[in-house]
């Protein structure tokens, strides 16, 4: 599975237009390593898709979970970063080895032959430092009852049984100066490609350690794949105790989620959880929930955040269009599909989005292996649908007492028709101003109505983590 530009776009997997915002990958990073870091974020681009790759991953998180100092201390013990740095060092090489001692030579006569070996010095430490864990840690993975560990075994006993990395061993054990030339020569050229892949496996080991140790200081639990979706007290990742949890039991019947409820009521974050939960779970991670069963998809797609083109004659709406035909293509190559769509073909007028949403609802749902959530206002849509037992109508509602909205964000079975339109117009005294030539000094917008919750807490300012 690949996850397309807008759907990680629209779910801030990497990264985020909200000022101070928080990425999905903030919150599951534990790595301290360069190559750890592209590991996890490509492990989120690029998620399993099948019941055995996720499982697989789930039982490698619990065991590198279950041992984390002694991997964390085998990672460090590694020195990634430094390794890399010498390996992509600037200092020109001799193109061919008979040509070695004219460039020593030169090195001499330039007056920074010192520099270069004691650079080649320090590399050496690093690479034969990074040799010495990769052996620990092949020796580790190869013990333990993990497929995904073990194939990460395989790599690592492959590498360092070449030619290439047992003379780097030898030259290193040297301490003249053709030997340590002879040692750079061979690690930053010949033997590079080695070296280079023995960094990939002690990222990936890294990346995976990084999220099972997030899934375990979260508290969250490994869901189980599943041919529904089933959750219990399922929260926000980015909100946490404080978000409010959703209890959801969908039978294998449904194909789409209508959810209706008015402006602030919670319908984008529920479907931001939803997408972001299925993503945590296709990646082997821990959910924030007490319990998840979900479908395993082969793609998940989102359009919560389109924006027309200016550029392109592009509008609005045009670009809503095409999104939903990006749906479309989706599920003909891929089959099965899990996509969250906030109020889609709201670029044009109420008819024909009651018509064109529901003409695509009723399309969507005869997709067998489609879920789909669908966060809309038309309840005008709900006659054509109610009696479908593919389509789920769920709801969130606001308490309109004394003309002020209070929300709780509980998701709710059935259909909402509430409007606050001119309820909030009337709450920030729009109409009032307008109705002056002059605003007068006392009025001021009603704190009363507060954002939504979890708008509130999103919003809030990120601490960042030492490295």
């Amino acid at each position: 599975m690949e996850l397309d530009a807008s759907t990680l776009r629209d779910l801030d997997v990497l990264s985020t237009s909200t000022p101070d915002g928080q990425t999905l990958v903030e919150l599951v990073d534990r790595t301290r390593t360069r190559v750890g870091r592209e590991q996890l974020r490509r492990r989120l681009r690029t998620p399993a898709d099948s019941v055995d790759a996720i499982l697989a991953l789930q039982q490698a998180h619990r065991l590198l979970a279950a041992e984390a100092q002694a991997y964390r201390w085998i990672v460090d013990r590694a020195d990634a970063d430094g390794a890399e740095r010498y390996l992509g060092s600037n200092w020109r090489l001799p193109p061919v080895r008979q040509r070695r001692a004219r460039f020593v030579a030169t090195l001499w006569r330039g007056g920074w032959r010192g520099a270069y070996l004691s650079d080649v010095r320090e590399g050496q430490t690093r690479v034969v430092a990074l040799l010495k864990a990769a052996a620990d840690l092949q020796c580790r993975l190869s013990t333990t009852e993990a497929a995904v560990l073990h194939e990460v075994a395989r790599q690592l006993a492959a590498v360092l049984d070449t030619p290439e990395v047992r003379e780097l061993i030898r030259l290193a054990s040297r301490r003249s100066g053709s030997a340590r030339l002879a040692f750079d020569q061979l690690a930053r050229q010949r033997a590079k490609p080695l070296l280079t892949g023995v960094l990939e496996s002690v990222g990936t080991v890294e990346a995976m350690w990084s999220l099972a140790i997030a899934t375990t200081e979260h508290g969250w639990s490994y869901p189980t794949p599943s041919s529904r979706l089933t959750a219990v007290r399922l929260r926000h990742p980015f909100l946490g105790p404080p978000g409010v949890p959703y209890d959801i039991e969908l039978n294998d019947q449904v194909r789409v989620c209508f959810v209706t409820g008015a402006n602030m009521a919670g319908k984008s974050t529920f479907l931001r959880t939803v997408a972001l939960s299925m993503l945590l779970a296709h990646v082997g991670c821990g959910v924030p929930a007490e319990s998840l069963e979900f479908p395993v998809a082969r793609m998940i797609f989102s359009s919560l955040k389109v924006s027309e083109n200016l550029a392109a004659g592009e509008s609005f709406y045009l670009a809503e269009v095409r999104r939903i035909r990006a749906l479309a293509m989706a599920l003909h190559q891929n089959g099965s599909v899990v996509a969250v769509l906030d109020e889609p073909l709201r670029g044009t007028n109420v008819h024909d989005a009651v018509e064109a949403t529901l003409a695509i609802i009723t399309r969507l749902a005869v997709h067998p292996e489609a879920l789909v959530f669908i966060a809309s206002h038309l309840a005008e849509v709900v006659p054509g649908v109610v009696d479908d037992p593919r389509i789920r109508l769920l709801h969130f509602a606001a308490d309109l007492t004394d003309d002020q909205p209070r929300f709780d964000y509980r998701l709710r079975e059935g259909v909402s028709a509430q409007r606050l339109g001119m309820t909030l117009l009337r709450q920030e005294r729009v109409l009032d101003l307008l109705d002056r030539r002059e605003a007068p000094a006392n009025l001021q917008p009603n704190t009363a109505l507060h954002p939504t919750a979890a708008g509130a807490i999103l919003r809030r300012p990120r601490v960042k983590r030492r490295r």
